[in-house]
């Protein structure tokens, strides 16, 4: 006997710093393997083909990643199965949500780009944030302004590409990089730094972040920003900014086709 295919569509966050990353790993604690055990333990059966729409490292949060999975067992009851998964867990994740979806929804080949966002405290006596980078010297934002503009755009992105990427093209397109602030913050500022594109390399918006920061202390002029982007070499680029001030905040989304899911930056092209 077939049992029915119960296809989910799950909406989730978790606090990066509890993680090994999230692709689950054996013996070790990521954000993908609390999804599994929550979702299995909900169900009372196996979560078949759980993918996610997007890859952090160690160390980076999320508010908003996606993944989606299917349930076909004669024990998998819908009604307490999404009950279950909204009862409050300590398992790391945050704001769980789960909706059925057509079998044709794919976490990953139904994804249209991302935003992250990346704060940087600078200047500071506060008490450190696990959640922001924090640096000594001052930012001056209207120089990380031009740098981020001129780094807009379609380009070949080798230059901010980890080593160990292995995405089949360095092309992608940003639509913006957005750099706010700075804010006040005991003595100090705060300065956010949000980029929304299509597709990402590895590490490309930790070495973004890195590259405009040294704009932004002066260790770099905004108008060298042409040169790394034409030398496509990593070493080009200067520093990696450490994942804790990485949040990844939304993935976009074919579904729901009224385009409610999508990033408004990206249009509603495919």
């Amino acid at each position: 006997m077939t049992h029915p295919r119960h296809q989910v569509l799950i909406r989730f966050g978790y606090r990066g710093d509890r993680f090994y990353g999230l692709q689950p790993q054996k013996d070790l604690p990521t954000a993908g393997g609390a999804l599994r055990a929550r979702l299995e333990g909900a169900a009372g059966c196996r979560a078949k083909r759980l993918c996610f729409a997007a890859r952090t490292d160690r160390g980076v949060h999320a508010m908003r990643n996606a993944a989606t999975c299917f349930f076909r067992d004669e024990v998998f009851d819908p009604g307490a199965f999404f009950a279950a998964m909204r009862a409050p867990h300590d398992d790391g994740l945050w704001n769980v949500q789960v909706m059925p979806c057509p079998i044709s929804v794919h976490a990953r080949g139904s994804s249209r780009g991302k935003r992250y966002r990346y704060i940087v405290d600078a200047h500071t006596d506060a008490a450190p944030d696990p959640f922001a980078w924090r640096i000594a010297p001052d930012l001056d934002v209207d120089r990380m302004r031009a740098a981020a503009r001129l780094l807009e755009g379609e380009h070949d992105y080798t230059s901010f590409r980890s080593r160990k990427c292995t995405a089949a093209t360095p092309v992608k397109r940003l639509a913006r990089i957005a750099v706010r602030g700075p804010y006040p913050l005991d003595d100090g500022q705060r300065v956010f730094i949000e980029v929304v594109g299509n597709a990402f390399l590895r590490q490309m918006v930790r070495n973004l972040v890195g590259f405009l920061v040294e704009v932004g202390t002066g260790w770099r002029a905004p108008d060298d920003t042409p040169a790394v982007l034409a030398a496509l070499d990593r070493r080009a680029a200067g520093l990696c900014a450490p994942p804790g001030g990485l949040c990844l905040v939304d993935v976009g989304f074919a579904y729901p086709d009224d385009g409610s899911a999508r990033i408004p930056e990206l249009g509603g092209v495919d």
